[in-house]
């Protein structure tokens, strides 16, 4: 049963979204807009159009010419910083600032360079980026050695949560690897989609078989609800296992989410995978914010991890569709 604050959020979700369609369905992806729709929800920030266009030029207008934030990555760095920072133009000079920290770590420029940078503004004292920047590229260089084809820039942003940890290198290198052969035992094909799922299992604290179990319990139990998860999505397994004991409470919601998207104007021709996403993401953050508030969650890395994973991993499908949709456009030429 969807309770009232689960309702609020998917109701605040839903107007925010029908309020972005009207003013940017024409200069904005599909995507983009339940992006930032989603990430005002999450942080039940009120949208309001003078505020976010105001921050959207300042990004344009403070970028190089050839950087990815003039193209759509301004759009939704506006949504993420206005919602997460009282002063959203500093907060771009300081991202800018972390993510020349990661470029001189030997990160390179890509488009998931800024969520990289914005996942290091969200975690980590300005006093310990040099460090945490020199672990993220150690683990990532370590990924790159275990899985050569399937690590790329797209791992930068949890290569950068990951080495909040104060696990060292070799033993969070060799739980990556564990979580990854027994999820492929489970039956999980692999894949990019499966790496990313297991670096987000790194983070759940039992035996990586359990993981797997539970992971694929969670898979089966959204499948029989006709809700299969490619592997590109693999990551909304991820964060509904890393609810633990609620995660069962957790997936009868995402079902009951999923069902009223559905149902809502909007939402019905949607593809499933995204009105997955955005179930999963407004049902994991609402037992985030209940385990706060209970104390049993401290304001807390995992609750910042969850939003910073959700960014990362949608604007992975972002760019993906971007770069999909200009290789149409150029082959129609």
């Amino acid at each position: 049963m969807i309770d009232n604050n689960l309702h609020t959020k998917i109701e605040q979700f839903v107007e925010t979204l029908t309020i972005l369609k009207k003013h940017y369905k024409w200069s904005m992806g599909d995507l983009s807009l339940r992006f930032v729709a989603l990430i005002y929800t999450l942080n039940n920030k009120v949208f309001h159009k003078e505020e976010y266009d105001e921050i959207v030029r300042y990004i344009k207008n403070n970028s190089k010419w050839f950087s990815y934030y003039r193209g759509h990555q301004k759009v939704s760095t506006a949504a993420l910083l206005i919602t997460k920072f009282a002063e959203p133009q500093q907060a771009f000079t300081n991202l800018l600032e972390y993510e020349q920290k990661l470029k001189a770590g030997g990160f390179k420029n890509s488009p998931y360079l800024s969520i990289a940078a914005y996942a290091l503004l969200l975690t980590c004292a300005s006093k310990n980026v040099d460090e945490r920047v020199q672990k993220a590229m150690e683990l990532y260089t370590e990924m790159k050695k275990n899985h050569f084809w399937l690590t790329s820039s797209d791992d930068y942003p949890i290569a950068v949560l990951l080495a909040e940890s104060d696990k060292q290198k070799d033993l969070l290198i060799s739980e990556i690897e564990n979580n990854y052969d027994m999820l492929h035992k489970e039956g999980f094909s692999r894949s990019n989609g499966l790496q990313f799922l297991s670096h987000l299992l790194t983070f759940v604290p039992i035996d990586a078989h359990k993981k797997a179990q539970q992971t694929r319990h969670i898979y089966d139990q959204l499948k029989r609800e006709k809700l299969r998860v490619s592997s590109q999505y693999y990551g909304i397994l991820g964060y509904l296992s890393l609810l633990g004991e609620f995660s069962e409470q957790a997936i009868g919601e995402v079902i009951e989410v999923v069902g009223y998207l559905r149902s809502s104007k909007g939402f019905k021709w949607a593809g499933k995978d995204i009105n997955l996403l955005v179930a999963t993401a407004l049902v994991a953050n609402g037992h985030i914010e209940k385990l706060s508030h209970s104390n049993k969650l401290l304001e807390t890395s995992i609750g910042i991890s969850i939003e910073a994973m959700i960014a990362a991993q949608t604007a992975v499908i972002i760019a993906a569709s971007t770069a999909a949709t200009a290789g149409a456009a150029t082959a129609g030429n």
